[in-house]
């Protein structure tokens, strides 16, 4: 019975990982796709693994600043646009 019920936790953890895995691979393509830079890319990147691998750890103005990058840095090109978002996002998410 013991044993059962650890297997259980072990699958239902294992689940939730994949789970876990999977939304993390969806953020990294979607914010990906339409990247125009290294450094937009290292943006998404960064706020991508914040929100889903240490989504838990984030204070609410933690997830802000990544989800305000999320939404507004791909596609951005040109090194004073990706300043400026990152600071918006900042001043958003009062980092």
């Amino acid at each position: 019975m013991r044993t059962a019920i650890g297997l259980l936790g072990l699958l239902t953890a294992h689940a939730a990982l994949a789970d876990d895995q999977s939304s993390y691979d969806d953020c990294m393509l979607a914010g990906l796709r339409d990247a125009r830079s290294e450094v937009a890319s290292n943006y998404i990147q960064r706020s991508c693994y914040a929100l889903y691998r240490n989504g838990e750890l984030l204070l609410p103005r933690e997830r802000a600043y990544h989800e305000c990058i999320l939404q507004n840095m791909p596609g951005a090109r040109e090194p004073s646009a990706i300043s400026r978002i990152a600071q918006i996002c900042s001043r958003r998410g009062q980092m």
